[in-house]
């Protein structure tokens, strides 16, 4: 087998595995999404779970800032490194009582926890994940799951 053929195997058995793990994380999410939304308390708020699909589990440790965004302006509402569980420990990012419509973003530190694991990371990767979302009905739960690699970065976000 030459090198040529011998990397197309390797590339296109880590897309078969990546795109299976990006499909069982995303069953577990909604399913750990499910217990959470049964178990958390009624009225808005917005939550974050990041899975480390490189390592199989949930990615602790890693930087999340929340910011409402005014225009140009960004106001930091809350800075957590995330637990074991993948999820911010202080609980929801917004909780009931604080939560308001308006633009937001979540600002994942990815780079700095795949150096921290000892990955290589590919040349023009993203050293953070920025998602900007709208808020329009404060009572409603907001749920953000992050899916990484040092390849790829994963995330929506899910209302209710």
């Amino acid at each position: 087998m030459n090198d040529d053929t011998s990397r197309e195997d390797n590339s296109g058995r880590r897309d078969f595995l990546v795109a299976g793990a990006a499909l069982a994380a995303t069953a577990l999410a909604a399913t750990v999404s499910d217990d959470a939304a049964a178990q958390a308390p009624a009225g808005g708020r917005v939550t974050a779970h990041i899975l480390d699909l490189y390592h199989g589990t949930p990615a602790g440790g890693i930087r999340v800032d929340l910011y409402e965004v005014d225009g140009m302006n960004l106001r930091l509402v809350k800075s957590e490194v995330t637990n074991a569980d993948g999820r911010p420990p202080g609980g929801p990012l917004v909780q009931p009582a604080a939560m308001k419509t308006g633009r937001y973003m979540v600002v994942l530190h990815v780079g700095d926890y795949y150096k921290r694991m000892g990955a290589k990371l590919p040349n023009g990767y993203y050293t953070r994940l920025n998602l900007e979302f709208d808020i329009y009905d404060p009572k409603q739960p907001h749920h953000i799951p992050f899916q990484i690699t040092p390849w790829t970065q994963s995330a929506s976000v899910l209302p209710g």
